[in-house]
């Protein structure tokens, strides 16, 4: 705005401040909701950065790809029915896509992600978890199917799978019980053909997916989901490996932590510009409300009256005789006035001889002073001049006075400092002393702290303390206890993990022993092993554990850590390194001792039980093969060895399903055996569904004349030659019932 503006002007400039504050107090709101949205976004970062953290740490407990709320109701559910996690686990913990068709995970996920979403409960856990579910508000929602278990061997499915088939391009979990109700559910809900193109997807009539995403169910409905919290790997949840998910979420979280921090100071920046837009409308306010009328500043207006009274007066001077009149008058008085002063004017140069001695007192005074403050050159002493305002307006009657009331002060002043500064002295040296000759315990833990400390100066001399101050300043800047927490927590999480995964590889194992003798028993279930009355024989495996494993196992689990002591400090995670861990990996350093304790396939006794089918009753035990006969034991062992091969290859699952390998051959089979025995290998084997190539010399082919549908007959002739007859079976009983007639 213009300086000495006119009224008109002034009445526009006090409009104009009006109407700036108005416009200042429009930005500042626009500003403030600003303000808000950035406040907002900052509770928006807090919230997700705070849930991010606890999906990481889910996964990191669970080990598995889902978190958030549905593995949180999960938690609750298994604590309140006391089951395990793989007693009840999501589907999606026990599928994967395979490695190498991996290009199709991302279509894949979005199909199957509901259904891996969902819990499998045994019929045991049933009845508690509905209870459980219908009684609590679970803040979330949970999906459950209940697991009936099927008799596999009795109730045949006769199914074709395309070789594009979704199912073709994943795997199940191995070992787990629900494999084959997952499969069977797989195959019934989402056998989709995995295509290559849109031609061959709309060749199909239903059940298509493409690699982009496009699905195609039955009776003509399409779909296709790119939501980024759909497509996004992170939520990805099938597999029982989530080290690839939680090293994508880690860089989420640090992408998101450094959104908050440009937010925070996006923040501050926004309430410093609030801030200086109060200030302006406050000034802008104070421009119209201060100044309200013209006349506030209008000082050209007077400085012309003045102007305009003094020409008049210089004008009346000139052409008024009275005014002459008066000057002579003035003149004589004046001469009146000096002829007094003429008389009183030794008394006058008395007082002046005393004015000239105070004159030179006082200009000693300032010259001695001069020679104080002058040496001292240019200084500033506005902080002086602040801090005693009072010195800033004595006169000299009273300048000594002051001056040696303050010198005083001064003194007293300077004498205290002094004798705190002695009092500190006293105590750095204590300090030095103490630094350079800490108490054991400190060399203990740091034992290179009197070498580092050694090259400081001793407390005899203070002139350099500065030295110490360096070294602190350096100590601050290596910030040393940032890295020692760093390597205490990386040391903590290392030791609490791989000592965990080490006895958790040992429980596994022997959960594995145990699921596995667990399969074959269902397996051995449906097998009739005697006929007349009909049993069914069972594996057990009762511990068996020697002093050695007993001492292996002690020294396990003293070697996990306790998480209490180990975050509490860092003496009680040295204390059980150096007592827990460290003689642990002493003792795994005998390899006899460690390949004894180790196998936890010599941890169990391994027998086998008979019972009878109609009423569950036990029969007989069979705890070794010393008391059986060549029969019996060969029977025992067919037995528990067609057992194992169906669990092995999943042959109880399908029946007759065209594309499981199902092929044995048996050379010798019945050698050494009655024909009973052997008739039951050959039962067993159709109970098996096996395709069976048997090698007999032909007066025994009679045993299995009737099970069979292809010969290959072979006939040696002069002991030179061999020849082979490709025929089926009834051609073959031709032949032989001719060649018995001849």
């Amino acid at each position: 705005m213009s300086a000495n503006p006119r009224e008109e002007t002034f009445a526009e400039n006090r409009e104009k401040a009006k109407q700036l504050k108005q416009g200042t107090q429009q930005k500042i709101e626009v500003e403030s909701e600003n303000l808000r949205l950035l406040k907002n976004k900052a509770d928006d970062f807090e919230t997700s950065t705070n849930d991010l953290v606890k999906t990481i740490q889910t996964l990191q407990k669970n080990k598995n790809n889902i978190a958030g709320r549905v593995a949180e109701i999960r938690e609750e559910l298994i604590e309140y029915i006391g089951a395990k996690k793989e007693e009840i686990p999501f589907i999606g913990e026990l599928i994967k896509v395979k490695d190498d068709e991996l290009a199709w995970e991302p279509s894949i996920e979005k199909v199957l992600h509901n259904f891996a979403l969902r819990l499998i409960v045994p019929p045991k856990y049933y009845s508690e978890v509905n209870k459980y579910v219908n009684n609590n508000n679970l803040r979330g929602r949970i999906r459950y199917d209940k697991y009936e278990e099927q008799d596999y061997l009795k109730n045949l499915r006769h199914k074709n799978i395309n070789e594009k088939s979704l199912i073709n391009k994943i795997e199940i979990k191995p070992k787990t019980q629900y494999e084959e109700w997952i499969e069977n559910y797989l195959e019934a809900q989402f056998d989709f053909v995995c295509v290559d193109n849109l031609i061959e997807f709309e060749r199909y009539s239903e059940m298509a997916l493409t690699q982009n995403g496009l699905i195609k169910f039955r009776k003509g409905k399409h779909e296709k989901d790119d939501r980024p919290q759909i497509s996004r790997k992170e939520n990805y949840v099938l597999g029982w490996d989530n080290k690839e998910k939680i090293a994508v979420l880690k860089k989420e979280l640090i992408t998101l932590q450094n959104q908050q921090t440009e937010n925070k100071t996006a923040i501050t920046n926004k309430n410093a510009e609030i801030k200086d837009l109060g200030l302006y409308k406050d000034e802008c306010h104070n421009l119209f409300s201060v100044f309200v009328k013209y006349d506030d500043i209008d000082w050209q207006t007077y400085a012309n009256q003045i102007q305009e009274k003094t020409e008049q007066k210089d004008e009346l001077e000139k052409t008024n005789d009275r005014v002459k009149k008066l000057q002579e008058q003035l003149e004589k008085v004046q001469a009146d006035l000096k002829q007094l002063s003429e008389i009183n004017i030794e008394n006058k140069v008395i007082e002046k001889g005393k004015k000239q001695t105070e004159i030179e007192s006082v200009t000693k005074t300032v010259n001695s002073n001069k020679a104080v403050f002058e040496p001292l050159g240019n200084i500033e002493v506005s902080d002086f001049e602040a801090k005693y305002s009072d010195l800033m307006v004595i006169d000299y009657n009273s300048f000594e006075t002051t001056r040696e009331k303050f010198q005083k002060n001064n003194t007293e002043e300077i004498s205290k400092l002094e004798g705190e500064k002695q009092q500190n002295e006293r105590e750095v040296v204590i300090k030095i002393n103490a630094f350079k000759q800490p108490p054991e315990e400190i060399t203990n833990k740091f034992k290179d702290w009197r070498s580092d400390v050694s090259s400081l100066p001793d407390s005899t001399n203070l002139d350099f303390i500065n030295e110490y101050q360096k070294f602190l300043v350096r100590l601050e800047k290596d910030n040393l206890p940032k890295f020692e927490k760093k390597f205490n927590d990386y040391l903590q999480e290392t030791v609490t993990i791989k000592v965990g995964d080490f006895r958790m590889f040992f429980e596994n194992w022997s959960d594995s022993i145990k699921e596995n003798i667990k399969h074959l028993n269902d397996s051995l279930k449906e097998i009739d092993f005697k006929n007349n009355p009909k049993t069914y024989i069972q594996l057990v495996a009762p511990n068996k554990i020697s002093d050695e494993v007993k001492e292996f196992r002690k020294l396990l689990d003293e070697a996990v850590p306790n998480v209490y002591q180990m975050e509490k400090n860092i003496d009680g995670r040295e204390y059980h390194f150096n007592n827990h861990i460290h003689p642990f990996i002493k003792k795994l350093d005998k390899e006899e001792w460690r390949k004894k304790v180790m196998d936890v396939r010599s941890w169990f006794n391994y027998k086998a039980e008979e019972f009878y089918k109609e009423t569950n009753a036990k029969f007989k035990t069979y705890e070794n093969m010393g008391q059986l006969s060549g029969g019996e034991k060969a029977q025992l062992t067919y037995t528990i060895l067609g057992s194992a091969i169906a669990y092995q290859f999943g042959l109880t699952k399908e029946g007759l399903q065209s594309n499981s390998f199902r092929f044995i051959a048996i050379d010798e089979a019945f050698k050494s055996q009655d024909e009973d025995r052997a008739r039951y290998l050959v039962t067993l084997c159709k109970q098996l569904h096996l395709q069976l190539l048997v090698v007999t010399p032909s007066d025994n082919i009679h045993i299995v004349e009737d099970d069979i549908s292809f010969v290959h007959f072979v006939e040696r002739k002069e002991e030179r030659h061999s020849w082979l007859y490709d025929m089926p079976i009834e051609q073959f009983k031709e032949e032989k019932a001719n060649y018995i007639y001849k």
